[in-house]
């Protein structure tokens, strides 16, 4: 009798087969998880003038990202926010300017070639208490931090669901002009309050947004790319070493990616440019610093920081060596500054002030030179 070999031998009737190892797929398993990497869209930048882009080698306000115009008052920053809107609109992307502090003027974008009758919307005040606050508080009597936040979170959603099918820029001045919840419900109590409460109530209102919703659009796998640029004052605080710090708290400081400082740090350094012409003086604009105070932007202009000077004017931004060039090609804007409609531009004289420390003409001080370094560092 043959004996049969052991691996011949039937298990339940079956002949064992050896287990086939299954292949470990790494992308497959990213897919399944939801753990791929996605690429970003190619960076877009929303252009201002060319003067800034020669003084701080950076075209403008990076598309997809948070962006910061900050400073101290009267140094440009809301200048920079009206190119950034006039840029955007030319784009085809769709501008929501959220003005609390009613600083958006539209004859201002009207010069700077803003289409009133193109796309965008208008969102003041008013806007936020009617639509999210007395929703929450019939009683309120004030917009508040919460409320703009919110104001976001429902154009964001209603783009999601198809009911706005625009790239948002969110251009807001000013970060620190609403209280919050708490505070204005203080003030109407005659309560004391508390200066930190603003500043957490931007943190939690505003992490998510801006630290995830607006970052995350710039993936490939977005439809929409949305931005938003802000403006923001600044103020020194010298019990603590002279540091600067944001009104309303660090929340947009720390979540921008791309911060552009106009004027000085410790003092305005800006100049003011007034036009003289058969005895009369009338200001038109101001010469001020600009730097690039955070860039970390991702792509080939990421990291540069420079700085330089520009003149900010009714059109918006230009040289400082080109002011007579402004002159002639805006005379009419002149003529009607100085009321005379036989005035030329050879005949408009162009001198600076200093600015006090609350951004004001010091008429103290003699008129300066422009050749003058008078930047009060």
């Amino acid at each position: 009798m043959t004996k049969k070999k052991k691996e011949d031998v039937p298990v339940n009737d079956k002949v064992r087969k050896p287990t086939t190892k299954k292949m470990f797929d790494l992308s497959n398993f990213k897919k399944k998880t939801g753990t791929e990497h996605l690429p970003d869209k190619p960076l877009e930048w929303i252009k201002l003038s060319d003067a800034v882009e020669e003084a701080t080698g950076l075209p403008g306000f990076a598309k997809g990202y948070v962006n910061l115009a900050r400073g101290h008052t009267n140094t440009g920053k809301s200048t920079g926010i009206c190119e950034a809107i006039v840029s955007a609109q030319k784009m085809g992307l769709f501008p929501i300017i959220i003005d609390t502090e009613n600083n958006i003027g539209r004859e201002r974008l009207e010069k700077m070639g803003f289409d009133w009758d193109g796309e965008f919307l208008l969102i003041d005040n008013e806007y936020l208490l009617e639509n999210f606050g007395k929703k929450q508080d019939p009683k309120r009597n004030e917009a508040a931090i919460e409320d703009l936040a919110k104001c976001m979170y429902d154009f964001l959603y209603k783009q999601e669901i198809g009911e706005l099918p625009r790239e948002i820029v969110f251009a807001i001045d000013s970060i620190g002009t609403l209280n919050c919840i708490k505070t204005v419900n203080a003030l109407e109590k005659d309560d004391a309050q508390n200066n930190m409460w603003n500043a957490g109530a931007y943190e939690k209102a505003f992490m998510n947004l801006l630290n995830n919703t607006i970052p995350n659009s710039r993936k490939v796998s977005k439809e929409y790319t949305n931005t938003i640029i802000a403006v923001q004052k600044i103020w020194i605080d010298n019990l603590n070493g002279g540091i600067v710090k944001h009104k309303g708290g660090e929340t947009f400081y720390l979540g921008s990616r791309l911060i552009f400082h106009f004027g000085g740090i410790i003092s305005h350094s800006v100049k003011k440019i007034n036009a003289t012409s058969k005895k009369r003086e009338v200001s038109y604009g101001i010469e001020t610093k600009i730097n690039v105070a955070k860039n970390h932007v991702d792509g080939p202009l990421g990291g540069i920081s420079m700085e330089g000077r520009i003149v900010s004017v009714p059109h918006g931004f230009i040289y400082p060596d080109k002011i007579d060039q402004y002159k002639k090609e805006h005379i009419l804007y002149f003529r009607n500054l100085f009321d005379d409609n036989t005035i030329n531009a050879d005949e408009i004289d162009t001198k600076y002030r200093k600015l006090n420390a609350d951004g004001e003409v010091d008429f103290t001080n003699e008129l300066i030179n422009k050749s003058e370094n008078n930047d009060g560092e």
